[in-house]
């Protein structure tokens, strides 16, 4: 079968759609199939990977966002006014990621396109409103909904939901990673959504064997903002605390932690985000993990598969109404009330990629 993934991020980006790429694109190569992968263009030489995979990996230009970077606070202010009013930078895929495919000669079985950036969606979208299809099926892969989306301090203006109706109409099929985030759709577009998990090579994980650790030692790993994924008012109780302890926090945005690496000191570690199987490795040594919940039942977060998969117990904690109790109770080494994953296979990417290419019209795997 010849699929074409199309895709705003890839291996080695760490990021939950990068995973989501890189996984699909492997194992659906690894049963046999002609794969060929679109991604934006960058400096990382992917020769090595496409040669081991198998994999036919192709670029398009991807305008970089120099307003929200700049020193100069007016222009910075400019950009993030372009970011919600008009998608800024992603809004230029609708012409980079055109030029690319236009190109395209071939005639693919399956397209599965990954959001986010939703403009990529929008951008094959236009193309096959004008006549310029793909593949027999076009599978529009959704990890984040986008109009409505629960999780925004604000909503997307108005003047977008065009954007989303176009793609939404003309995809086969929508997927997303749970059943909550269908919620997040049009309903006259939820009898195309199947619900297809975020998924990985369970075959690859390694852990190391837990032993206790002398003080209560706990991670979090994920992105922080304000908000919903603001840790602060933990770690505002954690200041509170008297005993000892160590807290690691693998994290972008890590400036938002300064004064509080100040108050707790080596009693809190924090990092960069570190390669994810390497991450896996050192979440088994945790006594715990930390997870904060979104607060909406349109997002689950793929980290907690690997948490999940590290096979320590996991603090699940709502950063707007926080089980103080809760917190203590794993201190004391009590996670009779620990987050569980249940069915752990339907993560299985071996599971997830056969579910995908049997969308595929009139094509058996």
């Amino acid at each position: 079968m010849k699929i074409l993934i199309v895709s705003g991020a890839f291996y080695p980006q760490i990021s939950p759609r990068s995973f989501r790429t890189t996984e699909l694109a492997k194992e659906l190569s690894r049963k046999g199939n002609d794969v060929t992968l679109y991604i934006p263009q960058d400096n990382i030489d992917r020769c090595q990977f496409s040669q081991d995979y198998h994999i036919s990996i192709r670029y398009y230009k991807r305008h970089e966002d120099k307003l929200s970077k700049s020193k100069n606070k007016l222009v910075y202010i400019i950009g993030r006014i372009l970011v919600y009013y008009a998608q800024y930078p992603e809004i230029f895929l609708l012409k980079n990621l055109k030029n690319a495919l236009v190109k395209e000669e071939e005639q693919y079985d399956l397209l599965i396109s990954i959001a986010v950036p939703h403009p990529i969606h929008w951008t094959i979208g236009r193309m096959y409103k004008k006549g310029k299809f793909l593949a027999r099926t076009w599978v529009a892969d959704c990890g984040d909904p986008f109009m409505l989306a629960g999780t925004l301090n604000r909503k997307h203006p108005f003047y977008l939901k065009p954007f989303e109706k176009l793609w939404c109409r003309l995809c086969d099929y929508i997927t997303v990673p749970t059943e909550g985030a269908i919620d997040g759709y049009y309903p006259e577009f939820r009898y195309k959504i199947r619900v297809l998990p975020q998924a990985f090579n369970f075959e690859e994980i390694e852990k190391v064997p837990y032993v206790k650790n002398e003080v209560p030692t706990f991670v979090y790993s994920g992105s922080i903002w304000s908000g919903s994924k603001d840790p602060r008012p933990f770690l505002d109780y954690l200041c509170g605390i008297k005993q000892d302890f160590r807290f690691y926090v693998y994290a972008q945005d890590e400036h938002i932690l300064d004064s509080y690496k100040e108050k707790l000191n080596e009693k809190l570690i924090v990092s960069s985000f570190i390669p994810r199987l390497e991450l896996i490795k050192k979440l088994s040594s945790m006594d715990f993990l930390v997870h904060f919940e979104f607060g909406t039942s349109k997002q689950t977060p793929s980290k907690l598969i690997d948490y999940t998969l590290s096979g320590r117990p996991i603090l699940a904690l709502n950063i707007k109404n926080i089980d103080f109790g809760l917190i203590d109770e794993f201190f004391k080494g009590n996670y009779s009330r620990q987050y569980k994953i249940a069915d752990i296979e339907q993560y299985n990417i071996k599971n997830v990629a056969q579910q995908f290419v049997d969308l595929c019209k009139s094509i058996s795997f």
